[in-house]
């Protein structure tokens, strides 16, 4: 078939290009022949040309092409051989792999455990790659019969110490410390962990000359490499024994807050003391582990929640409630709404990732048809004919007939020449490696798990084929809550399992009261380091997901219950009703997650952040939830609504100035 030819190549045609020439020459390529034959690099002075050639061999290395650099004798010891870039084939190849039924389903089910699009799309794709099973949301929900996991990695600083961690490179950040002060870090990072919700980078602090662990979520700068800084890891390190000492008992701050008669339920339930206090409201002592989380549910409380000690708790507490105010007075642009649809175009070394695939399972399979290429893969036949067209554009740069890929597929059926160096499958990249092997870990740490089971059998041969990325799972790690220690999730799970119907006390935070409520327990989700339990709902008539930390009471009732198909579970945690209030609320970027939980209808662009059409049971929550999330959510409409979360956090601020003048 004859190519066709566009204006010019796109990120992703380039990456596969360059890919396809560094394979099929065995003496590689200089810089300035790359330069005369990439259309990309034409043109460009001599400082962009390093600049641009330097980010296309950081995208090969993420994309999992290992570039090899040689360097040729000279013939006269006056003249310089310039370095020449290759990739031998062995280097690129997956090592062969062969998995059980079993096992390809435990590989599947690791890939689902993810719900970050980055990380999830990367194990779905080495899945399919290793030849597991790519399997859909029912499949999952039947194999995850007591107990779902789901991971998330939404702090944006996650992927970028990923690889400086793995490649051994200093870096430097902005760090907001408990109290609210900024300062900036210098770290040598060694490995980086998942426990109680929150990501961790265990490391040197290099100004302070000892081991540090930072959260994630506190980092406020971009993640900057310092340039020429490799460093070698502590032999001993393993990121699952550092996270294993951060014993939350150890960490417990005393705190006493001033409630409201009848609020703050939740701390109540763990307060060691409650007596009387001014004006009515009680003073509650009780400690806490985590103030980032602790001023957040305090300041959904509002006016009826001061904080009284200590005062580190009680500025972040009135910081919260501040930039709440002070994001939801700010006008609201122009917008306006369109069907939201929660897609975009992948990055390119996602799409040349995908293309490889394709060329190597279509050179695997002979003259596989579009149908059956399109179902492994999870396309469309319209999609991967697009695939197929971007690749028949691929080849050496500027090269001739027969360097470049031929493809064909008029008949319906696929067949491609001029690929023998891409005939073999890619190898694993860093984070495809790194989202198999949390995952497969995952799995085995959930409850009931059998440690030589098909997880661990799976686990065992993916190490294999991992290659250089064996060791990840030293330096990359998560704990789940359910392994923490025996509580109320371990006997909802138990309930569960033995179709035991159940009366449990809940704590509605929005009217902050308990409700008793008969349920039929369908299975325990863990998502984000808090718990939740599926149920079917006798007194709603409907599916519902309880926090299990809002669970303040259990009952065995003596019934048990047949499953059908009402206990079905929804994959979201927040399933809109008919009747639910539909409101428009901004989201910043950081609580992307929490937008699409919330599965907006309709969305547009507004300033710094999206505004999203979404409907909620219960409109009164919406201020204590603005103030929660700290300026990060707003709401944008109805007006009166926006009006009454203004005053409600006027109302909550005034309380702490009051407070101040008491204490003047």
């Amino acid at each position: 078939m004859a190519q066709e030819r566009r204006t010019g190549p796109t990120r992703t045609e380039k990456l596969v290009s360059l890919t396809y020439a560094l394979l099929s020459r065995r003496s590689g390529y200089t810089k300035d022949e790359l330069r005369v034959r990439v259309d990309d690099y034409q043109g460009l002075d001599q400082e962009a040309f390093d600049r641009k050639f330097e980010r296309d061999k950081t995208s090969l290395r993420q994309l999992g092409v290992p570039l090899d650099v040689v360097s040729g004798e000279p013939l006269f010891e006056e003249d310089q051989q310039e370095a020449r870039y290759r990739i031998l084939p062995e280097n690129y190849r997956l090592p062969e792999v062969s998995f059980t039924a079993e096992e390809a389903l435990a590989l599947g089910l690791a890939a689902k455990v993810w719900k970050d699009p980055t990380i999830e799309a990367a194990a779905a794709r080495a899945v399919v790659r290793l030849g597991g099973d790519r399997i859909g949301e029912a499949e999952a929900a039947a194999a995850f019969e007591t107990f779902e996991a789901r991971l998330h990695a939404g702090d944006e600083a996650l992927e970028d110490l990923l690889h400086a961690t793995w490649e051994r490179v200093r870096v430097g950040f902005t760090y907001r410390a408990v109290d609210g002060a900024e300062s900036r870090r210098r770290v040598e990072p060694w490995g980086l962990g998942n426990r109680f919700g929150h990501w961790y980078l265990v490391g040197l602090d290099l100004d302070r000359s000892e081991k540090r662990i930072f959260r994630l979520s506190r980092i406020t700068s971009a993640v900057a490499r310092v340039a020429g800084s490799h460093f070698e890891r502590p032999t001993d390190f393993d990121v699952s024994a550092e996270l294993g000492l951060m014993d939350p008992s150890l960490a417990a701050t005393p705190a006493v807050v001033e409630l409201a008669p009848g609020r703050g339920l939740a701390l109540r339930a763990g307060a060691s003391l409650v007596e009387p206090a001014a004006d009515g409201f009680d003073a509650v002592s009780f400690t806490f582990h985590d103030a980032e989380a602790t001023s957040a549910e305090i300041a959904e409380l509002g006016a009826a929640a001061r904080v009284r000690e200590p005062r580190a708790l009680r500025d972040a507490v009135v910081r919260r409630l501040a930039d709440a105010r002070a994001a939801q007075a700010r006008p609201v642009p122009p917008y306006k709404l369109a069907v939201h649809r929660n897609t975009g175009r992948p990055p390119a070394t996602v799409a040349a990732a995908r293309a490889l695939d394709i060329i190597a399972f279509v050179s695997l399979h002979g003259s596989p048809t579009l149908a059956e290429t399109a179902e492994h893969f999870g396309l469309t036949e319209k999609r991967l004919v697009q695939e197929l067209t971007m690749i028949r554009m691929c080849g050496v740069p500027n090269g001739l007939p027969d360097e470049l890929i031929d493809v064909d597929y008029d008949d319906g059926v696929i067949t491609m020449g001029n690929v023998e160096g891409l005939a073999d499958p890619l190898r694993l990249n860093l984070v495809e490696a790194l989202s198999l092997v949390v995952g497969l870990r995952t799995l085995l740490d959930l409850p009931g798990a059998e440690a030589s089971g098909p997880a661990a059998g799976a686990l065992e041969k993916l190490l294999a084929a991992s290659g250089e990325y064996a060791p990840i799972g030293r330096i990359v790690a998560a704990r789940l809550g359910a392994t923490e220690a025996d509580g109320p999730g371990r006997r909802l799970a138990d309930a569960a399992a033995a179709r035991r119907v159940l009366r449990i006390g809940y704590h509605n935070p929005s009217r902050d009261e308990v409700g008793y409520r008969e349920v039929e327990p369908v299975r325990l989700l863990e998502d984000g380091g808090r718990s939740y339990l599926q149920a079917w709902c006798r007194k709603a008539g409907g599916a519902r997901n309880f926090r299990v930390d809002r669970i303040l009471a259990i009952e065995e009732t003596g019934e048990v219950f047949a499953p059908g198909g009402q206990h079905t579970m929804q994959e979201r945690l927040y399933v809109p009703g008919a009747d639910d209030v539909v409101v428009v609320l901004g989201f910043d970027a950081r609580l992307a997650r929490l937008r699409e939980d919330y599965a907006p209808t309709r969305t547009a662009q507004s300033g710094d952040r999206v505004l999203a059409e979404v409907r909620i049971a219960d409109a009164g929550m919406l201020p204590g939830l603005v103030a929660r999330h700290g300026g990060g959510l707003t709401i944008a409409d109805p007006p009166g609504l926006a009006a009454t979360a203004l005053e409600w956090l006027d109302g909550a601020l005034a309380g702490y100035s009051v407070d101040e003048e008491a204490r003047a």
